[in-house]
Order: structure tokens, then sequence, then C-alpha cells
């Protein structure tokens, strides 16, 4: 049996604590993401040590439901707000390692910001200060409306296939300035002629994937600093569902490794997307063609 476990210890109440302070929410996010991607690899590996193998998840936020009286209502204490991508293979709780009342999700295709999704985390950022460490925007590979919002780019007529209803053509719209910035900087390290080239398109939706959690954590930064909150760390990252890793940028995967998990800072000025875009493009080009040296 390889078992990932939610525990809550009754005889020692008040063990898990919640995180003083930004960097100790996000270092929370990765020890739990670390967790879950190794209980992952091991259930694909099924390599079983005898008597089986536990990944635990510490549930300290059950106390708020269990300790209060039955005619009041838990309070809500998530450490970190996270908008994600509604995609299935994307279970937040799960990957992060967090349990009950640890986190306030928003879930929608592309983990785009709309007029609902900015309404639902400006709840939480109003109603939930006291205990809001940090706000993850978070992409994932293999993102359906990422990879809509490429086939639209490189053929705009599909766009306008019937398929696409007009709100899935606002999601894909949103994602349009991740793809340009992208191809760009694939235009710029690989050549003029990049789109030509082995691995562009897939590389492309990569590139974009990033660049669109990215873009959405900027946004979502410029709000936070806007309202004063400094307490508050805006962070942005991908996940990997081969891998069950969070990180960013997306790297090579070349070996399994608790190293690759990550969550970074969001972006302080635009120039640090096409910086961005450009190392990712640049780590792309190795992959594609390894031994290439890069032009300075």
């Amino acid at each position: 049996m390889i078992d990932y476990v939610f525990r809550y210890d009754p005889s020692q109440p008040g063990r898990k604590q919640t995180p003083a302070n930004a960097e100790e929410a996000r270092l929370a996010l990765i020890a739990g993401n670390r967790v879950f991607s190794e209980w992952m690899a091991t259930c694909r590996l099924g390599d079983v040590p005898q008597g089986g193998a536990q990944y635990v998840v510490p549930c300290g936020g059950l106390e708020s439901a269990l300790m209060q009286p039955s005619d009041g209502y838990p309070v809500q204490k998530p450490s970190a707000v996270v908008l994600g991508c509604a995609d299935a293979r994307v279970p937040t709780e799960m990957l992060f390692g967090q349990g009950f009342n640890d986190l306030f999700v928003v879930r929608v295709a592309g983990n785009v910001l709309g007029d609902a999704v900015q309404g639902s985390i400006d709840f939480s950022l109003l109603a939930l200060s006291e205990s809001v460490r940090v706000l993850v925007a978070l992409g994932h590979t293999n993102c359906g409306a990422v990879k809509g919002a490429v086939e639209a780019y490189l053929d705009p007529k599909k766009f306008w296939s019937r398929s696409n209803s007009p709100t899935l053509r606002l999601i894909f719209q949103r994602i349009f300035v991740a793809v340009r910035e992208s191809d760009n900087a694939l235009r710029s390290v690989w050549g003029a002629d990049a789109p030509t080239q082995p691995g562009y398109r897939d590389t492309l939706i990569e590139m974009a994937v990033c660049l669109n959690a990215a873009h959405t954590a900027f946004a979502l930064r410029q709000q936070v600093e806007a309202a004063g909150m400094w307490e508050i760390d805006v962070l942005f990252g991908a996940y990997d569902i081969r891998t069950h890793q969070v990180c960013m940028p997306i790297q090579p995967v070349e070996a399994f490794s608790p190293d690759n998990v990550n969550l970074a800072i969001a972006p302080a000025h635009p120039r640090d997307f096409a910086e961005l875009a450009d190392q990712m493009a640049a780590n792309a080009r190795r992959r594609e063609s390894p031994g290439t040296a890069l032009e300075s």
C-alpha cells in the first residue's frame, strides 16, 4: 500500500501552526508539493518498501471546525489564496499538501482574471486578511485553455470556430498576450525561422503557460500593493502534470528531483516578462538541440 494521508491528532491540538509570514507560507506550499510529488512518483514506480509507504499531510485546520460549538460556524483561516485552472488533473489542495481550511481556492479555465474571479480574490483579501500570507497564480502544463489560445494565434480562423463560444473566446483573448510574448522570445532566441523548427508549437504552449501565470501574478501584485497589503506576497508557478511538481519557470526535466519545486515572486515590472521568456526559450533550445551553442 502507498498511502497519502490527511492526519489530525486530537491529542496534539495546535501542532500545525498558521504560517507567521509570507515566506513561511511559501515554504509550506513548497514542502507540501514535495510530499505530494514524491507520493505520485512512488505510485508510478510501484517500488513499495516492505510494510508499505505513507505520505502524511497534517490537518491542523480541522480544529476550527471540531472545536466550534454546534450552533456556530468555523472561522476561515487560510494562509494562501490560490488562483488556479479548473482542470481536473490539478487538485489544488492535494498537490500543495494542504488540508481543511488551509487554502482559499479560485479555479477557472486558464487561471485568467475576470470579474467573478477578481471579485472572489477581492473578497478573500478583504475578509480573510488576518490569516492570508500569500496569493498564488498557478498555471499547469498541457492546459487546454492555453492550447486553444495558441491554436487561435497560429491560425486565426480557429478562433471563430463554432465550437468556441463567445465566452470561451474571451478566455483565449486574455491569454493572447502571453502567447505573443512567448512567440517573440522564440523568434529572438531560436531565430526568425522558429515556427518551422521541431518542437516550436509544444514549446510555445509550455512558455505561454508560464507567462500567463506570470502576467496574472503581476496584475495581482499591482492590486495588492495599491491596497497597501505589504505583508502579502504574490507568487506564481506552473504545475507539471507529468512530474506533479510545481515550478517556475518550467525546466527541461532530466530527472525527478525535490529541488525542482519552486514558487517564484511575481514580476515587479513588465520588462521581467521578456527576461523570463528569453530564459525559457534558451532552456528549450538546449533541450531540443543538445550541445547547441546559443548566440550571445
